[in-house]
């Protein structure tokens, strides 16, 4: 079974904001695909009052057009135990986007990643992909960099983050 990435909103302007919000439906190839958390995705139409259709970003895409996908952050349910396994979003099913502004941050698992990041990397996209592409250096695709590495969640280090601080 597949790991899926598992994100935290931290200090994502959308925690405390709706106007830095959305709620998408993820598309692939003209289809409604799933989508992992922590995937950077770009508006595309409005397909209802307060849902829109979302693709990966394209060549044309900018920093300022990037969501981050956070669905559920934390299973409540304590009657059964959940994996990473299980951090998808449906397809065909809306998903919370969050805007990405120049401040702030978030953190996301490996499994968000094109490969694995370090302390001191920066981080942006690519056309036709909605994985954080981790980079050597900045230029205009950057929108972050990786600032620290911590372990948590039930059990002792269940989860590696990777914090992204945004800039």
């Amino acid at each position: 079974m597949a790991k899926h990435a598992v994100v935290r909103t931290d200090l994502l302007s959308g925690t405390t904001d709706g106007s830095q919000l959305n709620s998408v439906i993820f598309y692939k190839d003209s289809n409604p695909a799933a989508i992992d958390n922590a995937q950077l995705v770009v508006l595309d139409e409005q397909l209802g009052r307060e849902t829109y259709k979302a693709v990966a970003p394209k060549a044309e895409s900018t920093r300022k057009d990037l969501r981050l996908t956070a669905g559920v952050e934390m299973f409540y349910d304590q009657s059964r135990t959940h994996y990473l396994t299980e951090w998808e979003n449906e397809a065909g099913k809306p998903v919370r986007v969050y805007a990405l502004p120049t401040h702030g941050g978030f953190s996301a698992t490996v499994e968000a990643f094109d490969k694995k990041p370090e302390k001191g990397k920066f981080v942006g996209f690519t056309a036709e992909s909605t994985k954080i592409t981790v980079q050597e250096a900045a230029d205009d695709k950057t929108f972050g960099k990786v600032t620290s590495i911590e372990s948590s969640g039930y059990g002792e280090g269940r989860y590696k983050y990777y914090y992204i601080t945004l800039v």
